[in-house]
């Protein structure tokens, strides 16, 4: 092959936006040896090697996060919290001094003999979320690990102004160690949309794509690259007229985006229909700037992340309040949708024991699991019902497939209103109670679940996980997962024709509602409320008021006819949004 030949590559975009500069190539450095046994008399001296490297990287990390908080503002320090956590985490630093101590291992070994352990739970999980959390864990390893052999950070002088960094994953510490202004596009070889690293590039507007394999055979450092992450694109060797087009829609985004900034006011349709646009969320501290993207409130706050950051067993209800109560706070009058614990048999250490079992999706989890651990959910659903006195919150069941479970839940939510009422403990007695559409059986039990509840939020990739019987994360079936499937559309369509004709809300909380076609055909089908990752809503608002209701509507109607998925996809390929 021509080495200046322009190529195309396919990748999967996580932060849109367009870039063209100069490809440079990095890679994690890699200790070539250290030492895996100790002998006795250096038991003392190797823990305090490692209690020094430990202390050397909280220093180091909290210069990044006064770097975030100078150029993003305090909204992102949570970010950085989490490795700062993890590094003080007692479990993991007792573990590793008990392998230096009993096993005579070397600090370099013990703790990465630890995270190991800890990582295998990560990435055994089906929920591409919470596997990218055991990316934290790794990173903090690699940099603790990196002080031990006082590995000294490279030298980055002489780098090209537009830099367009190709590597292995996108980490916070990656963004750390290079000058950000000249970091104009990232492309990596792994990486998914709920990273820490790819919320922070989403931040400063630097477009990725994820999933290139080869990378460093098909792009080497030197190339003049595009890098199109609203398309999943990577251009190696584009041409002149290329590069002026790329340049072009630069200017027009930088434009565009400027004008978008800071628009909290309401989303209505050109013909006058007002749409709802809400964030999807897990971390109470970053609601105040999700609502500031212009989200008009939490449509789903996927509450397993509290449960992740204590590994011994199920979080207090002190500290669960503490959380609810500041997202309460957060949004005031606006709603917050806390979906109940949806953790899978095989996503926690605590509740693998507890439940057993691999049946993975299929399994004891969502409201499954509320009820047949009622006390795991009383504790729950009692912090949720204190933390409702201080702002709206909403409450809805995951993982619903019938309706004996949503009476069994609300029953145990009465009980439990009336338990903290006899104690005197102020809550909304009225607070909503809601059922994830998620399930076939739920989409076809519509009318009578719309009779114990009040609203219903759809689960988007699990049911399309469900209805067509592909594995969220089986690469070989990941043609079939696309809510563009004509079984998903129809199954989207009835679920909001129901909630019309019974006066329900409905809630589209997957993420699909964050892509401007996706979102086109959900308001088509009459869906006015809508919950997506918080970096997209600008966008969405924008397209939505450009449009008519009316003409969603009609591109609607012309998809519904077709009976495949390849007309659906060419369809729209040639359709203007």
């Amino acid at each position: 092959m021509n080495k200046d030949a322009s190529r195309q590559l396919s990748g999967r975009g996580l932060s849109h936006g367009v870039a063209v500069g100069t490809a440079y190539t990095v890679e994690r450095p890699t200790v070539a040896f250290h030492r895996t046994r100790i002998a006795s008399r250096e038991v003392s001296k190797e823990l305090k090697r490692f209690h020094s490297a430990i202390e050397r990287s909280y220093r180091q990390l909290r210069r990044v996060k006064r770097k975030f908080e100078n150029e993003l503002g305090k909204e992102h320090s949570y970010i950085i919290d989490a490795h700062l956590l993890i590094l003080k985490d007692r479990q993991l630093l007792e573990e590793v001094e008990k392998r230096i101590q009993e096993d005579r291992y070397s600090p370099e070994r013990a703790i990465r003999e630890t995270a190991e352990t800890w990582l295998s739970v990560y990435r055994s999980l089906d929920d591409p979320f919470f596997r990218e959390r055991g990316s934290d864990v790794e990173e903090v390893v690699e940099r603790v690990i990196a002080n031990l052999m006082k590995l000294n950070p490279q030298n980055h002088d002489g780098l090209p102004e537009e830099l367009i960094l190709v590597v292995p994953e996108v980490s916070l510490s990656l963004l750390a160690e290079y000058p950000i202004d000249q970091v104009k596009g990232l492309i990596a070889r792994r990486g998914g949309p709920t990273s820490h690293g790819i919320i922070i590039a989403r931040s400063y507007h630097i477009p990725v794509v994820s999933g290139l394999q080869n990378t460093q055979e098909l792009v080497r450092t030197g190339d003049t690259v595009i890098v199109d992450g609203a398309r999943g694109t990577v251009q190696v060797s584009p041409g002149r007229q290329e590069i002026r087009i790329c340049r072009a829609r630069i200017r027009r985004e930088n434009k565009r985006r400027l004008s978008l900034a800071g628009d909290t006011g309401p989303c209505v349709t050109s013909d006058g229909r007002q749409i709802s646009v809400y964030a999807n969320s897990e971390i109470a501290s970053e609601v105040p700037y999700e609502l500031r993207l212009g989200g008009e409130g939490v449509g789903l706050f996927r509450s397993e992340y509290v449960y992740m950051q204590e590994k011994s067993g199920p979080v207090s209800e002190e500290k669960q309040f503490r959380i609810y109560k500041r997202l309460a706070r957060a949004v005031k009058d606006r709603p917050a949708v806390i979906r109940t614990l949806d953790l899978g048999n095989e996503r926690h250490p605590y509740f693998s024991r507890l439940l057993g079992g691999d049946e993975g999706a299929l399994g004891v989890r969502g409201i499954r699991m509320s009820l047949r651990h009622p006390e795991i959910f009383k504790t729950q659903i009692r912090a949720i019902l204190r933390a409702s006195a201080f702002g709206n919150l909403k409450i809805v069941f995951p993982m619903v497939s019938s309706v004996e479970e949503v009476v069994e839940g609300r029953k145990l939510i009465k009980a439990i209103q009336s338990e903290l009422l006899r104690e005197g403990t102020a809550i909304n007695e009225e607070i909503q109670i809601g059922v994830m559409v998620e399930v076939p059986s739920a989409v076809i039990l519509l009318e009578a679940l719309c009779t114990h509840s009040d609203f219903f939020a759809v689960g988007t990739n699990d049911l399309i996980q469900y209805t067509l019987a592909a594995g969220r994360s089986e690469d070989r079936l990941a043609h079939l997962f696309t809510p563009l499937h004509p079984a998903v559309l129809r199954s989207l369509r009835r679920v909001a024709q129901v909630a019309a004709q019974e006066d329900l809300m409905a809630l589209v909380c997957g993420e699909i509602a964050s892509h401007p076609i996706y979102a086109t055909l959900l308001v088509g089908m009459g869906f006015r409320h809508l919950s997506m990752n918080a970096y997209a809503i600008p966008e969405i608002k924008q397209r939505l008021r450009e449009m008519s209701y009316h003409q969603s509507q009609e591109m609607l109607s012309e998809v519904l006819k077709l009976s495949t998925l390849e007309d659906v996809e060419a369809y729209l390929g040639q359709t203007p949004v």
